[in-house]
């Protein structure tokens, strides 16, 4: 049987042959391969140069040396705590405090002594100045529609000693018939 010729020019058309002919296969399988070499190559060579920098910089001879460097430091702070705590190098120190304050404890005493008899004396005249001070404190008595401004205008006091003298807050109102103290000479 022949074959048609127009099935034969689809045959040549067609993308899906399987008579198509290949070009440049094996160029591009050898690229393939060069480049797989190149890049094990740069591996491997970046591998090598970091190890050797590694072992050229002496980097196992750091360690030791930042150790060293590190104890001393422990051993500083070490003793700075102890001194701190008052355990070492304060021994001197302390003996000296004590004296002075062994001394000072006997002048207080001494000074005690002396004034026992003068204490008393003072107590009676305190006694005494104490009723006198009472009676020089003046009271106001609020009045209906007076304020606080209107009452310290009146005795020429501040609203805030006012306030302060009396104990109120600022959100306290005053109330009529309250006492309020307004001097205390």
């Amino acid at each position: 049987m022949k074959e048609n010729p127009e099935l034969q020019m689809n045959d040549d058309v067609n993308p899906y042959s399987t008579k198509r002919r290949r070009t440049g296969d094996g160029n591009s399988k050898f690229f393939q391969i060069l480049l797989g070499v190149l890049l094990l190559l740069i591996f491997a060579g970046g591998i090598f140069y970091f190890l050797s920098k590694q072992s050229t910089d002496g980097g196992a001879s750091l360690l030791p040396s930042k150790m060293t460097a590190l104890e001393q430091k422990v051993f500083e702070l070490e003793k700075q705590l102890a001194e701190l705590q008052g355990k070492p190098n304060t021994s001197g120190t302390d003996s000296s405090l004590l004296q002075r304050l062994d001394a000072l404890t006997q002048k207080v005493e001494a000074m005690e002594k002396q004034k026992q008899p003068i204490a008393g004396s003072k107590a009676r005249s305190s006694a005494l100045s104490k009723p006198v001070a009472m009676a020089k404190k003046r009271y106001h008595q609020v009045q209906k529609g007076e304020t606080l401004f209107h009452i310290s205008k009146k005795y020429k006091i501040s609203v805030k000693e006012l306030r302060k003298l009396n104990n109120l807050s600022s959100d306290k109102p005053i109330r009529i018939g309250q006492k309020l103290l307004v001097s205390t000479d």
